[in-house]
């Protein structure tokens, strides 16, 4: 996969030393870090954003910054297993291969590596720790144990479940004293990175009233196992990297710049009242399965190489004139779709938290708050929602780094310190990896 962005030189200070924030604190000035919050047997249940996944694919290097494994971390807690797997791991949705490489920054050119493995632990006799499944769908929640009995086939429900039972039943063998819970956001981006396409994405994104018909019992379960659990609600996907990293105009690959073109229209004099015509430079929009793209609408990272090739771009720009497929185009209409199920999901989520009583960890806000221009200063680094220099998110634009991940951990520290009186301290993001910029990543 190749994509071109251009890229600020300033930015670049993002991978320099960074100040140490006031997360910098050693866990032995915690003594009494968990307060009445008992982590001595955590469990996670969720999809990929649990499990850790990073550039595309679930790898051992990933997984051990994963949220759960982070707050086990900050916790002591001595016994935490993962489904592990070797690095560069397992391509998630259907790719082959393993995680996505960084092989040549300027302009960057991604790759993705070889498959790598094997699963490092496939024997525990008991169920893991993090459960999270790499593109679990909410809707399967209740019933899958295995590839067989997902709906989409998917094989890390034999890598993480192993056919021993579903979430709820797997939990209730480890007994768990603390329980995270995240689903949902797959759900919504696997329709935005199909660009909406029904035959891609069958049934998603998943209607709210099914996503809160299955969530409710399955909390249920779950708080009769502890009274600790606690929910991270579902993020905006339309704000992620993939569908920003290309822009919906032309190009000019020499320059870097947007091609313009010249329009006249009319205008109101606001003093005289007359007719005026004037003219402006607009930039060129790539044409769409319905034409020249509209304003607003945006396309994914798939669209990078097509218009490198010349698809998408009109042939007085040099193009081949052929329009972008619809899987690579989420237009407005298919954008309102994607934010009114998030919109869904997040509402049954705080009905469904606070009815039992449990923490929600809003990683909607987290995720809006990176997209501000400012974005989020973390042991006195900004990190951001850019492809690339914003650090945050991996090189899929689709999952978080491990500083992104980092943040996400912290959110949760904060709202259990709230609810339990536990003093976990942040994680140091500033000592996590993000997007290597200053040198390639090995081939």
């Amino acid at each position: 996969m190749r994509a071109l962005v251009r890229l600020q030189a300033g930015l670049l200070l993002l991978a320099g030393t960074a100040c140490l924030g006031e997360s910098d604190v050693p866990l032995d000035a915690f003594p009494d870090r968990t307060g009445s919050l008992d982590l001595s047997r955590p469990l996670a249940i969720g999809d990929g954003y649990l499990a850790g996944v990073q550039d595309g694919a679930l790898f051992e290097s990933g997984q051990e910054v994963s949220i759960p494994a982070l707050l086990a971390g900050l916790a002591g807690t001595k016994d935490f297993v993962q489904p592990l797997v070797a690095d560069p791991g397992f391509g998630i949705q259907g790719e082959q291969g393993g995680r996505l490489a960084l092989v040549q920054f300027a302009p960057p050119v991604i790759e993705r590596q070889p498959r790598g493995g094997p699963p490092l632990q496939p024997d525990l006799p008991r169920p893991y720790n993090n459960l999270g499944v790499p593109g679990a769908l909410a809707f399967e929640a209740l019933a899958t144990r295995s590839s067989a009995t997902s709906t989409t086939g998917n094989t890390f429900y034999d890598l993480v479940l192993r056919n021993r039972g579903t979430f709820a039943e797997e939990a209730a063998v480890l007994d768990p004293t603390f329980i995270l819970l995240w689903l949902g956001t797959t759900d919504v981006l696997g329709y935005a990175a199909g660009g909406g396409d029904p035959a891609l994405a069958p049934g998603l994104p998943t209607s709210p009233a099914t996503f809160e018909a299955v969530l409710g019992p399955l909390l249920d379960q779950l708080v009769q196992l502890t009274d600790d659990v606690a929910v991270f609600n579902v993020p905006d996907v339309t704000l992620f990297p993939f569908l920003h990293a290309v822009p919906p105009i032309v190009i000019d690959p020499l320059t870097g710049e947007p091609k313009t073109i010249t329009i006249f229209e009319q205008v109101i004099d606001p003093v005289t009242g007359d007719t005026l015509v004037v003219q402006r430079q607009v930039p060129v929009p790539l044409i769409g399965p319905d034409g020249p793209l509209g304003p607003g609408d945006l396309v994914t990272m798939e669209a990078g190489p097509l218009t490198e090739e010349g698809i998408g771009v009109p042939i007085e720009q040099d193009g081949l004139g052929l329009p972008l497929p619809d899987r690579v185009v989420l237009d407005v209409g298919e954008q309102f779709v994607a934010r009114d199920a998030v919109v869904g999901y997040n509402l049954a989520l705080e009905r469904l938290t606070a009815a039992r009583g449990l923490a929600l960890v809003d990683a909607h806000a987290l995720v809006q708050d990176l997209t501000r221009t400012e974005g989020i200063l973390s042991d006195g680094v900004r990190l951001g929602d850019e492809w690339l220099t914003g650090q945050a998110f991996g090189l899929d634009g689709a999952s978080f780094t491990a500083k992104g991940y980092g943040l996400l951990t912290n959110r949760l520290v904060d709202a259990l310190n709230g609810r339990t009186g536990s003093r976990l301290p942040h994680v140091r993001t500033a000592s996590l990896p993000g997007v290597p910029l200053l040198e390639p990543a090995e081939p």
